[in-house]
């Protein structure tokens, strides 16, 4: 048991050291030497768990997947309007990209996953970090405005599949944007992409019913 917790432990140092690495520099740049020496764990001890970089990465964007996954997770589960949870999980997901380095490099790997390894990792960027995480979110983001039709919070001419397709858009647009600086995806930032977008799903005379 002592051996499990310290073996889980030098995985976390190491997972974190790449993906602070991952998300300064890159995936190309970075390298298991300097990736080992921030974890403060021997180049062994690393290949113990990640037999490459690439397994690295890997491993990064896994972990970014689930953490994004139990974001959307608990949209799904809040009481109350589903528009808002929408709004909350945008809120959350950008918080999630300021302050979660390891989101924050996962995202910046994208789909430079095996197999990929034709493609540059930031020109190949997948927002959610890997495509079944964007895909899952994206289906959040489907299953909630379906919520809010059913709730009467929508428009009646709203178009729910065009509408999730602009929002997902709009978070990958605001993601990719953001040029690996973070402080882009600022609570103002998310408002402002809000009181654009906002207007075209609900009645002007309920908008003041939502905290954006």
């Amino acid at each position: 048991m002592v051996k499990q917790v310290r073996a889980e432990r030098t995985r976390s140092a190491v997972l974190v050291a790449a993906a602070n690495t991952f998300a300064e520099v890159g995936f190309e740049t970075a390298s298991l030497v300097g990736i080992s020496r921030r974890a403060g764990v021997s180049k062994g001890a690393l290949y113990f768990h990640f037999v490459s970089k690439q397994a690295l990465a890997d491993g990064v964007r896994a972990a970014a997947g689930r953490e994004i996954g139990s974001a959307a997770l608990r949209a799904l589960r809040t009481e109350g309007r589903p528009l808002q949870g929408l709004i909350d999980l945008s809120n959350e997901l950008a918080r999630m990209l300021r302050e979660d380095v390891v989101v924050r490099a996962g995202v910046r790997l994208g789909r430079y996953a095996s197999g990929d390894q034709g493609l540059c990792a930031e020109a190949a960027a997948a927002p959610a970090g890997s495509d079944a995480t964007w895909r899952s979110l994206t289906a959040v983001v489907h299953r909630l405005l379906d919520r809010a039709q059913d709730a009467g919070e929508l428009r009646p001419e709203v178009d729910r599949r065009a509408a999730a397709e602009l929002l997902t858009a709009v978070a990958a647009g605001q993601v990719l944007l953001s040029g690996g600086r973070p402080e882009r995806l600022g609570p103002e930032g998310v408002r402002r992409v809000w009181t654009a977008l906002l207007p075209a799903l609900v009645p002007t005379d309920r908008l003041d019913a939502y905290d954006y």
